[in-house]
């Protein structure tokens, strides 16, 4: 039993790691940042004392003959006008969004999510960051005694946000089991060529089903709030139930519960959330099929899915 619960809390660890990091859009950030190189000129540091910017790591960096100024220190004007390099300069300091909200009192989840740039940094909030992020870049820099490479520097943007991607895993395993299956679901769907479209999260502007897409569209399955089938049915994922199945008349005609926890000491507590789950659709169709997925099932609740007529 604990073996094989082992066995798939990892492959799920596995499979968020991947999710989140490109979610992060870690990978994104070197080229977002080579991006404005063309106009690091018009960045002007002659307050970098006031960054919290230390001499000897200015100096280093100010003739290093492969990185320049923007690609480690923050520029409080740089991150007013591009708040989406947040995370770039966090991670580069090595420091969790939770460590950010305490130290500088900003909480940067949103912002940093923000690819359109619609969140604007006040000035006094741009320079309290500012200074976190160049106090704790420069004690890295004295710290190696000024021998920091750029690839060294990429270490730690990827380190760092391995850290922040492991902080997360403990409490997103039930929300990577839900993921897991609406891919194995598209995928089935897919294979007996009954997939027509995604329906999308944020619009109602549907996606049609295109197979040079679907790797792509299975990577980001969370902007999707379901998929329509060729049958003229629908598949939607939500929450109380994690999945339903939909006819042609809107009706309800299966649904699904989801629970990835793999501690065995809740596994009655998230028995009773599925069973209270599909109590709710069977008041509104006695029809309807009830489907637990689950990652652990004691004997206790064996049992008394046995003589449960509600799943």
């Amino acid at each position: 039993m604990t073996d094989e619960v082992n066995r798939i809390n990892y492959r799920l660890r596995s499979t968020f790691f991947y999710r989140k990091l490109k979610e992060y859009k870690t990978l994104s950030f070197r080229a977002k940042v080579a991006a404005l190189l063309p106009v690091k000129y018009l960045y002007n540091w002659e307050e970098w004392r006031n960054w919290g910017i230390g001499e000897d790591a200015f100096d280093y960096i100010s003739n290093h003959p492969d990185l320049q100024l923007i690609e480690v220190f923050c520029h409080p004007r740089l991150i007013r006008e591009h708040s989406s390099l947040l995370g770039y300069y966090r991670n580069i300091a090595a420091l969790p969004q939770k460590a950010v909200q305490y130290l500088a009192k900003v909480n940067l989840k949103k912002i940093e999510g923000d690819e359109e740039n619609k969140y604007t940094l006040t000035e006094d909030k741009a320079l309290a960051l500012c200074r976190l992020f160049n106090e704790h870049i420069s004690l890295i820099i004295d710290s190696s005694v000024e021998s920091l490479t750029a690839e060294e520097l990429y270490g730690i943007l990827l380190a760092s946000t391995g850290a922040q991607i492991d902080g997360s895993w403990r409490n997103s395993i039930g929300e990577e089991s839900e993921k897991i299956v609406q891919r194995i679901l598209i995928k089935e769907v897919k294979e007996r060529n009954l997939l027509a479209a995604f329906i999308p999260r944020k619009c109602t502007k549907v996606e049609v089903y295109k197979p040079d897409k679907i790797d792509e569209q299975l990577s980001n399955i969370e902007d999707y709030r379901g998929i329509m089938l060729v049958n003229h049915t629908s598949i939607l994922f939500s929450s109380e139930p994690d999945i339903s199945l939909l006819n042609n008349e809107g009706t309800t005609v299966g649904v699904i519960e989801v629970k990835g926890g793999t501690d065995p000491a809740g596994a009655l507590e998230r028995y009773g959330a599925a069973k209270k789950s599909f109590e709710s659709a069977l008041r509104i169709n006695p029809d309807v099929k009830t489907i637990l997925i689950a990652s652990c099932i004691t004997s206790e609740v064996h049992n008394r899915i046995q003589h449960d007529s509600t799943i």
